[in-house]
């Protein structure tokens, strides 16, 4: 009952007229963004039968940083164009900037686009080899330089929000099964009424491009579509979401004609909506917290048999066989170590004005949003590849019929959730959810 109290309370103060009609107040926006780009040659992460290493650019890669501050809130969030990043990363670029910005490392953000043609960062093997000097050389120095950048072009910003819908996205396996429509967006605008930046999120995974080309895949050609809807100063910042089980109506090798139409569609859904939008109280916050994620840990028996089951697929691809020899060692290894039998996972809750993005470290299904939905009155969008990328994380209905995805930890080097795990991290969320309310109505 309290918290049903609560969040009738959130919507009243978040949705009244009252609130809307009020002097707009603002709060400290920063951004900046760079090419990470660099020169051909690595590998590539995220198929399995892609020619390696990359030969040539399709379209440019982009990190980008937004400073946040509400004082005492205060957030940095950087959206890189990969396929995800790495633990050992993220406590890099987190560690280094909360001592430069006196702030708790948790309130550094990290999240991927996850393009499927971005130099492999995440070390999946068969699906491409780590490349470290990219990493070292170009990524790293290129984040830290960014959220420092942002930092220094703070400045009073009014928060604007909308939210479009578009009929874009498939079901994998599916043409009746659940598929998130919305376009989730946040503007904030300088004092000239100019967007400074827009953040947006659509769910459909960037698996565009199964050649040798870098590229941005869909994100980026949204990203580029910000700029042309809103203007050439706006700094795009585009989450795929919980697209887990979500593709795009073409793939593997989508014209870059099409490719602009999507990102052009996709953005002007809700553009119109967002300019038009009157500017509300800025409502902001971030709370993460870490979650125990438990392992579905097989015995030796049954990690030789998940892996001859998996050989029986691949018999034709000599890298696929590769792969399942990788895994079954690992596995093996593992177990005889007695290696934990969970994964630790930093999820956060991010509130901007009346609605909250939601964030973990996996290939979220979108049904997250779904549950999310059933839990809370507030206006809820799950965000997928966010400190860290742990692979698939499937709802329990998905172990009943079975699917790809449950099998996919072969790729990523591990061992897959257990089932029920979906839901209890949907659980976690709304209690994330609700400090993260509590903190941002704290100023009132």
């Amino acid at each position: 009952m309290k918290q049903i109290l609560f969040f009738l309370l959130v919507s009243i103060l978040l949705f009244s007229p009252f609130v809307c009609a009020a002097a707009p107040e603002t709060l400290q926006v920063g951004v900046a963004s760079v090419d990470v780009t660099g020169t051909p040659g690595p590998h590539l992460g995220g198929y399995l039968l892609r020619p390696q290493p990359s030969t040539h650019v399709r379209t440019r890669l982009f990190a980008r940083a937004v400073y946040l501050e509400n004082k005492p809130e205060i957030l940095v969030w950087i959206v890189i164009d990969s396929l995800g990043l790495p633990q050992n990363i993220n406590a890099k670029i987190k560690t280094a900037l909360a001592d430069e910005f006196g702030i708790e490392p948790w309130r550094i953000v990290l999240s991927a686009t996850h393009t499927h043609s971005a130099p492999d960062l995440l070390d999946l093997g068969n699906l491409g080899w780590y490349a470290g000097d990219y990493a070292e050389s170009v990524l790293i120095p290129n984040l830290l330089k960014i959220a420092r950048d942002a930092k220094a072009s703070a400045e009073a910003c009014s928060m604007v929000s909308a939210t479009g819908e578009i009929d874009l996205a498939i079901h994998r396996t599916s043409g009746k099964a659940y598929v998130e429509k919305r376009v989730p967006a946040v503007g904030f605008k300088r004092a000239d009424g100019s967007f400074k930046a827009v953040m947006l999120g659509y769910t459909m995974h960037p698996v565009c491009y199964c050649t040798e080309a870098i590229a941005s895949e869909w994100p980026g050609a949204a990203a580029d579509a910000v700029r042309k809807l809103f203007a050439s100063g706006t700094e795009p910042f585009v989450f795929q979401g919980a697209c887990g089980n979500i593709n795009p109506p073409k793939k593997d090798d989508v014209p870059d004609e099409e490719m602009q139409t999507w990102g052009t569609n996709i953005v002007d859904s809700v553009a119109q909506q967002l300019k038009s939008a009157e500017p509300q109280k800025p409502y902001f916050a971030v709370r993460t917290r870490h979650v125990a994620m438990l392992l579905d840990y097989p015995d030796a028996k049954g990690i030789q048999e998940f892996a001859a089951s998996q050989r029986k697929g691949l018999t034709a691809y000599p890298l696929g066989l590769d792969g399942c020899d990788n895994w079954e060692r690992w596995a093996m290894q593992y177990c005889n170590d007695g290696g934990p039998d969970f994964r630790d996972a930093e999820i956060a809750a991010v509130v901007l004005g009346d609605r909250v993005f939601v964030t973990g470290p996996f290939e979220t299904f979108a049904h997250m949003n779904q549950e999310l939905a059933k839990r809370t009155t507030i206006d809820c969008f799950a965000v997928g590849y966010t400190n860290g990328c742990y692979g698939y994380l499937a709802p329990d209905a998905a172990y009943e019929v079975g699917s790809y995805e449950l099998g996919a930890h072969l790729w990523y080097i591990s061992f897959r959730f257990k089932r029920g795990e979906f839901e209890r991290l949907a659980d976690s969320s709304v209690q994330l959810i609700q400090q993260a309310l509590e903190a941002a109505q704290r100023r009132e």
